[in-house]
């Protein structure tokens, strides 16, 4: 007798309202990082930001799993598949998520595994620290306060593979958004940080 364990999910269908928040979500967000990104003077990678969202490989399951933008799709994905291959083929082309940058060592007597972190360019980290900020602001809306994003950093720091130059370099920064207000990140960023000054 079968007891139903096993049974595959169900896979979630497209509705118009679905695919309406989507976009709305997925765009909203990427104008906001467009902006962010304009402010601390990555015009290129601001114009470019996260444009594999409008891709079939992530826009069709970016419907499917749509839920009123209260988390990524990607999570629905992964409930019912064990992973997301929409989330896979993202970090592969996007620079500004530090799952990108990882590689195996040659040198792996002295290490615990093979796969290791690889220290990000600045210009990528500034990057991801515009997206954690309007990923923040999209998610809590009109609650959103500076504190937020070092919040979640640190809430998400124990899984998180980050090479431990860009962990000290992008905590730092969340850590002056956090006392010191976005203004005065947005400064730091662009005429400090980004013209190679030393950390």
């Amino acid at each position: 007798m079968k007891t139903g364990r096993n049974k595959p999910k169900e896979i979630p269908p497209m509705t118009w309202d679905k695919i309406c928040g989507h976009l709305r979500t997925i765009t909203e967000h990427k104008l906001l990082v467009m902006e962010h990104c304009f402010r601390i003077g990555l015009y290129r990678q601001g114009l470019m930001h996260d444009l594999s969202k409008y891709t079939p490989a992530e826009l069709f399951m970016g419907f499917r799993y749509y839920d009123d933008g209260k988390s990524s799709p990607n999570n629905g994905e992964r409930k019912i598949k064990g992973y997301s291959d929409a989330w896979m083929h993202h970090k592969g082309r996007n620079r500004h998520h530090f799952e990108y940058w990882t590689d195996y060592t040659l040198n792996v007597t002295d290490r615990k595994h093979p796969l290791q972190p690889v220290q990000m360019p600045r210009e990528y980290v500034a990057e991801m620290l515009m997206d954690r900020i309007c990923a923040s602001k999209n998610y809590n809306k009109d609650s959103y306060t500076q504190h937020d994003p070092l919040r979640y950093f640190e809430r998400g720091r124990s899984h998180v593979l980050l090479h431990p130059q860009t962990h000290k370099e992008l905590h730092g920064m969340l850590r002056i958004l956090d006392q010191r207000g976005e203004e005065e990140l947005v400064r730091f960023v662009r005429d400090y940080y980004l013209k190679g000054y030393p950390i």
